[in-house]
């Protein structure tokens, strides 16, 4: 970097600083004020005007350093560059400044968030990479529209912590600038400069946070990144262009996706149970990422840092290839599917909690079978259609003799015909798949094997000299099958499995009422049956149940895993769980209980205050003459009032 772009870049940062320290008394009479609120951490009025500063520093650095020919290699590129930016974000402060004042409705917020990168687009054409040249310029006009809305509203979603948007767009932004400058882009100045505005507003963002940045600047962050990142990075790799999004704004674009999830989800799951419909996809909620991680007990300091370093490491997998090549990612790929499974283990307990209960609720529903056996009908189809398709392509660039489209047609015919036939000879749609068993598995897999043979049989048949290319297309074709086919039916379960264990687990942010936080004595069947009963039952049958793991007096089980709860240890742990975990119940899993443990129990009870819980399953004599006095088989108490049946 030259030494003007460092002077540009240290100027923008002390104008931030300045301009922000003068908002904090210009906001309050603009009316650009942050007042306490249900969904609001702060409890005093903030100014919310450091967006305004940060847009000002930026375009009056770069116009300065533009007007004395102070940026090496400028030219009328990033003059246009600068009016079209300039024009396109005028249109989100002004929809912004409004927001912050009174307030705008979600439609006329995204109707601004489109109209500018039109505006931009109009005044200086963006090749997204994604698109042919030979193309029209619209289709890249309509990949930059749809870009630019996802990371304006990512930004404008993850602003809601001192410290953390503008956190995570000064690491977006110095990561693009260095991939910038080793590319030899002129546009790395400008990320640079931006940079700079935004550490000059985090001066003052930072916990206890004296301004904010307000919708404006949360927008005017993620539309910066949009419109800056591919000119930065450049267009030589499509490995570049798809790996971008993920690069410059991986955690807002997650918290994006998590609030998609788990609103939709959440009000399926109330249409499902025929609750009143509360709360659209674009309305607030108090569930994003750093609201959870708060509710954990982690500061907001903690939080903005763990955020940005996760951030940080986002944008390191996603670079690699673009600094080393293709080769590597393979490498970007395996640490992205890490980090996607602790995330999704770890951060979206709240989003499969809700798939969880509404694919009880589904399945539970009259009538609702038949549409999934519908639905999973046609879902198979198009699995068959793509799984023949693949394989062609695969096995043709593998043959010296490319065939005849046609005969690659009628494969694929041949191959969605018998595997279609497969799965209606099996009834597999009839089957209740949540309850389905490895041997539902391994007949599904003889199903498909054999229509993947029938297709060769067929089509070698027809076409002698494509035999073996018929085969290995079949066995292609049956393995892409086979997994595409048994993944919705297998999910089914596995979303109720981990709906229940979110539900159950011990968590900060769940029902303060209810049964509260439990521990199951007892690591051995019944146990296990008691997993397996909640996870079938009702997600209102035992509100506010958090289970905290098992006891077992059986010390080689401790330490280890039972559905993946953990086994704490024994009785004497008890004390230390009231302590740090607030135990509140036992909950006593043993088919026949010793005298001197009952008896342990009830001092534990009495010491500290614990409700104790028996869990059995009885097959009870029904007497079916008229006005017999039938035997409760559930809910009833023992000989103890504060012991209560739980089955």
């Amino acid at each position: 970097m030259s030494v003007e772009s460092t002077i540009a870049v240290i100027i923008a940062f002390l104008l931030s600083l300045a301009l922000n320290r003068l908002m904090l008394k210009i906001a309050p009479m603009l009316g650009l004020m942050d007042h306490p609120g249900e969904r609001r951490i702060h409890s005093k009025a903030i100014p919310r005007a450091g967006g305004l500063a940060i847009w000002l520093s930026f375009l009056g650095v770069v116009w300065l350093s533009l007007m004395s020919q102070r940026i090496p290699g400028a030219g009328d590129h990033l003059w246009r560059w600068l009016g079209a930016f300039a024009a396109g974000s005028l249109v989100l402060m002004v929809a912004g400044f409004q927001d912050d004042r009174v307030g705008l409705k979600p439609l006329v917020k995204l109707s601004a968030h489109a109209l500018a990168p039109v505006v931009f687009f109009l005044i200086f054409p963006v090749r997204t990479g994604l698109i042919p040249d030979t193309w029209h310029p619209m289709y890249d006009l309509a990949v930059f529209v749809i870009w630019s809305v996802m990371l304006i509203n990512a930004f404008n979603l993850i602003d809601g912590l001192d410290g953390l948007c503008g956190g995570l767009a000064a690491v977006a932004c110095f990561a693009l600038a260095g991939i910038a400058i080793l590319n030899g882009e002129t546009d790395a100045i400008l990320l640079l400069i931006m940079g700079g505005a935004i550490l000059g507003f985090l001066r003052y963002n930072y916990n206890p946070a004296r301004i904010f940045l307000g919708d404006a600047g949360s927008m005017l962050l993620g539309f910066f990144i949009a419109t800056a990142a591919t000119e930065a990075v450049g267009r030589r790799a499509v490995v570049g262009v798809l790996l971008l999004p993920i690069a410059v704004a991986g955690v807002p674009l997650l918290d994006v996706l998590l609030a998609i999830w788990r609103r939709s989800a959440r009000k399926l799951a109330n249409q499902l149970s025929g609750e009143e419909t509360k709360g659209g996809l674009f309305d607030a909620d108090s569930d994003h990422l750093h609201h959870r991680m708060l509710a954990a007990g982690r500061s907001q300091r903690k939080v903005a840092a763990v955020l940005q370093g996760v951030a940080i490491v986002f944008s390191i997998l996603a670079f690699l290839p673009m600094l080393f090549g293709d080769r590597l990612i393979s490498l970007s790929m395996v640490g992205f599917l890490i980090v996607g499974l602790l995330g999704v283990r770890h951060l979206a307990r709240i989003e499969i909690e809700h798939t969880g209960n509404v694919v009880h609720m589904a399945i539970k529903l009259p009538g609702r079978r038949r549409v999934v056996a519908v639905t999973l009908f046609i879902y198979d189809v198009l699995v068959f259609l793509v799984a023949g398709t693949m394989a062609v392509l695969l096995e043709t660039n593998a043959i010296t003799r490319m065939p005849k489209s046609l005969d690659m047609v009628l494969f694929v015919l041949f191959f969605t015909m018998f595997g279609c036939l497969a799965t209606l000879v099996s009834k597999v749609h009839l089957r209740l798949w949540v309850r389905a068993t490895l041997r539902d598995i391994v007949s599904l897999q003889f199903w498909l094997l054999a229509a993947a043979l029938a297709t060769f049989t067929i089509f070698s048949m027809s076409y002698s000299s494509l035999e073996w290319a018929g085969l290995r297309m079949a066995m292609m074709g049956y393995v892409i099958a086979a997994v595409g086919v048994c993944l919705p039916r297998v999910m089914l379960d596995l979303f109720r499995d981990f709906g229940m264990e979110a539900r159950l687990r011990n968590r900060k942010f769940g029902e303060a009422s209810g049964h509260g936080s439990v521990v199951v004595l007892g690591a051995g069947d019944l146990g296990a049956l008691l997993l397996d009963h909640l996870k079938s039952s009702c997600h209102t049958l035992y509100p506010g149940m958090n289970i905290l793991g098992f006891l077992d007096e059986r010390e080689v089980l401790h330490k280890r895993r039972l559905r993946s709860f953990r086994i704490l240890g024994g009785l004497s742990i008890i004390p230390e769980l009231v302590e740090e975990k607030g135990l509140t119940g036992i909950v006593l899993a043993i088919k026949q209980p010793r005298p001197e443990l009952l008896a342990q129990l009830d001092a534990l009870a009495a010491e500290h205050g614990l409700k104790i819980y028996r869990w059995k399953v009885d097959i009870t004599p029904v007497d079916t003459k008229p006005g017999a006095k039938q035997d409760k088989l559930s809910g009833s108490p023992t000989e103890k009032p504060d012991r209560t049946l739980v089955s």
